[in-house]
């Protein structure tokens, strides 16, 4: 269980986001003693516990000090507001596409990527995350509910599609082009 404070500039703000809260039931939102703070649009202030940033002023960043973890635009959605939450609470770094860009400029952007020949359907996208964890088409097929010939099918496909060599270079390039959640 993650323990959040919730700091925000408003009542309203923080108790919507209290609520947000409340849906995962991993997290548990405290008064006191977090595992991480949840900061909206409230500047200047210090934490000592690990720090998710919400707001759209990127100026006031540095003077929440070294607490920081995440930094998200004030119009983050509701599920990567809760999935910062969760990488930061399990001692992980959060950067947007844009932050990532500016930090790792060798790093290819996914419109720098060729085009896909097709787009990956949803089953091949499920089938391609299975794939990344290192699952074989017997155990993506047990998993899924269907046959391992449905399920070597998917794979021929999703390597098709990618224009991938192997496995690896699927699952490299699915999680190069976001298809695959780091």
């Amino acid at each position: 269980m993650i323990r959040v404070l919730i700091v925000a500039k408003s009542e309203t703000e923080a108790a919507e986001l209290a609520e947000l809260m409340a849906e995962d039931d991993r997290i548990e939102v405290v008064s006191a003693n977090p595992d991480v703070v949840l900061a909206a649009g409230v500047p200047g202030r210090s934490f000592n516990a690990p720090t998710v940033l919400l707001t759209g002023d990127t100026s006031h960043a540095e003077s929440y000090g070294n607490s920081v973890r995440a930094h998200l635009p004030a119009d983050a959605t509701a599920s990567e507001v809760l999935a910062a939450v969760m990488a930061v609470g399990q001692g992980l770094v959060v950067l947007t596409q844009t932050q990532a860009e500016r930090l790792l400029p060798g790093r290819p952007r996914r419109q720098d990527l060729p085009r896909l020949i097709e787009a990956l359907t949803s089953r091949e996208i499920e089938v391609l995350r299975l794939m990344g964890d290192g699952l074989v088409n017997k155990e993506i097929a047990e998993r899924l509910g269907i046959s391992e010939h449905t399920a070597k099918f998917h794979v021929a496909s999703i390597l098709g599609k990618l224009q991938a060599s192997s496995r690896t270079d699927a699952v490299a390039q699915g999680m190069r082009r976001g298809l695959i959640p780091i």
